[in-house]
């Protein structure tokens, strides 16, 4: 007769819990990489929106004349839009000057941009010849996006940043 008539039993036990060991393993690494990945998502659903809201301001900027096309020799509460071109990426002078006037939180405003900050240059082979807003510093989520312009009868660039602080 054995000493011990009830090994198989335990046998079982040590099994079981070694399984549920292994199942719980395997589940917190499943579960972390699903947090992972919809941290990943979220974060770039966050880049494209702000990739897509200065792409907007931006063409709007450089493409359009505004609304109403006048808007610089009007008072604020009359502006709908602010555009810089008198034709199609062609910056207009005194367009430019009375942007660069306005006050910050009045261009964020009227460029659709309240809840975000934005940083707004131009320039070419001669160096700065406008800028306005803050400058994003390193820490903060920002897109900057690029267009040539015609600023002056002179090929520029212009670059515009937005960003959250």
């Amino acid at each position: 007769m054995s000493k011990f008539p009830n090994t198989k039993g335990q046998a079982l036990m040590i099994d079981l819990a070694f399984a549920v060991f292994i199942f719980t393993l395997l589940f917190a690494f499943l579960y972390g990489q699903w947090q992972q990945n919809i941290s990943s998502s979220l974060s770039e659903q966050a880049f494209v929106e702000l990739e897509t809201r200065a792409s907007r301001a931006v063409d709007s900027l450089i493409a359009s004349k505004g609304i109403p096309q006048d808007w610089h020799l009007l008072p604020l509460q009359d502006v709908n839009s602010l555009g810089l071109a008198k034709k199609k990426r062609v910056l207009s002078l005194e367009k430019v000057s009375a942007f660069a006037a306005l006050d910050y939180n009045t261009s964020r405003t009227l460029l659709k941009l309240s809840d975000l900050d934005f940083y707004f240059r131009i320039e070419n082979s001669k160096g700065d010849l406008v800028s306005k807003g803050v400058i994003p510093d390193s820490n903060s989520e920002s897109v900057s996006l690029l267009r040539i312009v015609d600023y002056n009868g002179v090929e520029s660039v212009v670059e515009f940043a937005v960003f959250r602080r």
